[in-house]
């Protein structure tokens, strides 16, 4: 069995009081994914990949399938080990505005549940590892977009997860930014060797991060394999042309 396991599973949104409307999100998705790989979640827009990063997580049940992970199933129970296991970082990142840098890591690692001394450690070692010595003192609202994102990233690590969620982190970033952010992953993948799940609409990105992807479009998976498998199966040069041919599809 690989690391992560999710087996069929379905998720339906429904909103409306009187005239109950349903949306599907996740129709039978079924992925696996190894240990220690970058993997990306490649889609359109509304295709179903923030909604399956956030079963993931525990912020959502499936309707009905399996998630297995580690050779455990928790398709409806998320013990707080596990919880400790696991992180996620957006590509908005939303923190209370007039808080700093370095307060915001503090509160998070105590949300965490992590010991004074341990927090201070893992606060200390986060500003260093992503340069955020000049920013710590700054408050929220006052840093730039690329610093914002390098604190999320920072925020994301405090509990020393196995399993990292990137939902778009460089969204909206310059260039310059882009680059940072992804040579920050990694260096987390080398020095920590974690499971890494990437969601990005950047295909350079995910042909320089990721081991394997899968293509995902009305909450179905269409194709799952590495850069080259993926195109050698649509018959295009780059994964540019592999996601334009997919989604047209």
């Amino acid at each position: 069995m690989e690391y992560i396991e999710m087996k069929s599973i379905c998720k339906t949104y429904i909103s409306g009081f009187f005239a109950k409307r349903k949306t599907v999100a996740l129709r039978g998705v079924n992925l696996s994914i190894r240990k220690g790989e970058i993997f990306g979640l490649l889609g359109p827009n509304g295709a179903g990949k923030t909604t399956l990063l956030n079963i993931l997580i525990s912020q959502l049940l499936s309707d009905s399938g399996e998630l297995w992970i580690d050779e455990r199933n928790y398709t409806m129970e998320f013990p707080m080990f596990f919880k400790k296991k696991i992180n996620m970082c957006s590509g908005n990142p939303n923190f209370p505005w007039c808080m700093t840098a370095q307060e915001i890591l503090r509160f998070y690692s105590l949300l965490y549940g992590l010991r004074f001394s341990d927090c201070r450690m893992s606060v200390e070692k986060s500003i260093k590892m992503f340069e955020l010595e000049k920013y710590a003192d700054t408050r929220f609202d006052e840093l730039s977009t690329g610093i914002k994102q390098r604190l999320a990233l920072a925020k994301s690590l405090l509990n020393s997860p196995e399993i990292l969620l990137l939902d778009e982190p460089t969204i909206g970033l310059d260039p310059a930014a882009s680059i940072k952010i992804r040579e920050l992953i990694k260096d987390i993948r080398r020095e920590r060797n974690i499971t890494i799940v990437l969601t990005t609409h950047y295909m350079r990105e995910a042909e320089e991060l990721c081991d394997r992807a899968a293509f995902i479009k009305n909450g179905r998976i269409f194709a799952v394999g590495t850069r080259l498998e993926l195109q050698n199966l649509t018959r295009r040069n780059n994964l540019e042309e592999v996601f334009i041919e997919l989604a047209n599809n």
